[in-house]
């Protein structure tokens, strides 16, 4: 797309360099105005709409803190680059205040103000770009919304979390109770979306009309031609569901093929990162648990994204029994829901006690998953197994329990002795929160995050906002403006100090985001501050 410029100088010899110092070309910039004054600009904006504006300050006739003030109200998509010879901080406030992109002063360097238009430019893209996406989903997510206490109670929810259970021996009944599109011959193909990360800022609606957007263009890309639904259950995650009948069989290269190009779509269109898990077909009774596989794939990746993964191609550890769930103890443990565990422990072990098939063999598989989980949890959160556990060395010693009885006891005991480490110290939020505390002037991604905390970066952020409330976007930039507000407010630090401390290169980005929280700039909040200080 083909911009255009507009640069305004009293002096001429400043606009003709700036002219012949850029490169136009590079910037995709097609047209390049020049104005002296601010009726000239004004007469400019009137004819034809301009994307830059380069502007000097200090102006007879008009200042360009006046011209920008008409601009904001005529053309505010317009982003404006201020010049001056001079670093008054009267003229940077008022610049800052009425949302400018940035402020150099003179002499210029062009290689800079080359960076600082292309800056400006990709910042014009981005938000038109966003602005598109929430103008052409936003009908469909204004419905979403209203029906969305109806979407999130469907039956494929209560069926994922078992709050209704199909019986194999009668599934035409469950099928007809529930007015299913489906026969009892029917088989369901799962393919879990995980939203791996965001290139762009994301608030929580926005985040929230953004997975909108990826289930709208699953069913375009991957459900095309078939019959299936897009869902998203009440922890957030993202389901696509094919439809097969009896004879129907599933065209594997085709499905891979698009689930390639629907990653790359939402890339290249939505900005993130995602990876598909396909399960294998299912019948209607057995779909939870390829589901519950799937989530256990997800759960365990912890480094490639943008990727397609199969069920058929995951390797576990073949088991003769159906052993508990442990990525979702995992998540009890860590929650500290201590006695949901301990009732989860008593009903495993009844139905290894209710099954007389199981013998010695069952004891020692339980055995081995129970202590692997209580590793992986203890190594995920910075602890030694052996530090910890030193004064029950007889609970590591690899001496197995010889009865259900004597399992139970060793995995209640054990169960005590972590949850009591791991709560009276942090738990993973609370590192989370820690780190970003510790790192509030550096840039903060969702997968560095994940790496100080051993997660898969879906998967913690799901986690964050369940526990915390906010996004993991939304809790950086609140802290952020937390402690600059308290520096504002308490110290006599320039605000423009504040805001490098604070990460913030660009100081009208960061007073921006203060006004977004607080609803003032951060010169107003400092002034109205100052008697309560005195």
């Amino acid at each position: 797309m083909n911009r255009k410029a507009l640069i305004v100088d009293d002096e001429i010899y400043a606009v003709m360099g700036i002219r012949s110092g850029l490169n136009w070309d590079d910037l995709q910039i097609s047209d390049v105005y020049e104005a002296y004054n601010m009726r000239e600009a004004m007469k400019v904006f009137e004819h034809t709409h301009i994307d830059i504006l380069i502007c000097d300050i200090e102006m007879p006739k008009g200042t360009g803190i006046e011209l920008l003030e008409w601009v904001n109200e005529h053309s505010p998509a317009t982003e404006t680059i201020f010049l001056t010879a001079h670093a008054d901080f009267g003229f940077v406030q008022r610049a800052v205040q009425l949302d400018s992109f940035d402020y150099m002063l003179k002499p210029i360097e062009f290689s800079l103000l080359q960076a600082t238009v292309a800056k400006a430019l990709q910042s014009i893209e981005q938000e038109q770009a966003l602005h598109q996406l929430r103008e052409q989903y936003k009908p469909y997510y204004e419905l979403w919304l209203k029906n969305k206490s109806v979407l999130t109670d469907t039956f494929w929810n209560q069926l994922f979390a078992k709050k209704i259970g199909c019986k194999q021996e009668n599934p035409a009944n469950f099928i007809a109770d529930h007015h299913l599109p489906l026969t009892p011959q029917s088989r369901i193909v799962p393919i879990v979306i995980s939203v791996e990360s965001w290139e762009r800022d994301l608030n929580s609606g926005d985040e929230e009309i953004m997975e909108y957007a990826l289930r709208k263009a699953a069913s375009e890309v991957l459900l095309e031609g078939n019959k299936g639904e897009v869902i998203q259950t009440k922890q957030g995650v993202n389901v696509v569901l094919f439809f097969l009948e009896q004879e129907e069989q599933l065209d594997y290269t085709d499905l891979t093929e698009k689930s390639a190009t629907y990653i790359a779509s939402c890339k290249q269109y939505f900005s993130c990162s995602i990876s598909c898990y396909i399960g294998e077909a299912s019948s209607l009774c057995d779909i939870r648990e390829t589901y519950i596989k799937l989530l256990d794939m997800e759960y365990n990746n912890l480094q490639k994204s943008n990727k397609v993964y199969w069920q058929q191609d995951y390797q576990v550890t073949p088991m003769t029994l159906k052993l508990p769930e442990f990525s979702a103890w995992t998540i009890l443990i860590e929650q500290g829901k201590r006695g949901e565990m301990e009732k989860e422990i008593h009903r495993s072990l009844m139905e290894l006690r209710e099954d007389p098939r199981h013998g010695a063999h069952a004891l020692q598989a339980f055995y081995h998953g129970f202590l692997q989980m209580i590793h992986y949890i203890l190594h995920k959160n910075g602890l030694s197994a052996h530090e910890l556990l030193q004064n029950h060395q007889d609970m590591l010693n690899g001496k197995l329990p010889r009865s259900l009885e004597q399992l139970q006891a060793w995995a209640l005991q054990l169960i005590s002795v972590v949850s009591d480490c791991l709560h009276q110290n942090d738990s993973v939020i609370q590192r989370v929160q820690c780190f970003i505390a510790d790192h509030l002037s550096e840039m903060i991604t969702r997968e560095q995050l994940a790496d100080f905390v051993h997660l898969n970066p879906a998967y913690l952020s799901r986690l964050f906002k369940k526990e915390v409330g906010d996004s993991i976007t939304d809790y950086i930039l609140l802290e952020r403006m937390k402690l600059a507000r308290e520096l504002i407010r308490n110290s006599s630090i320039p605000i423009s100090d504040i805001a490098k401390s604070l990460g913030y290169s660009n100081f009208s980005y960061f007073s921006k985001m203060f006004k977004k929280v607080y609803h003032h700039t951060p010169q107003h909040y400092r002034k109205q501050a100052a008697p309560l200080c005195e």
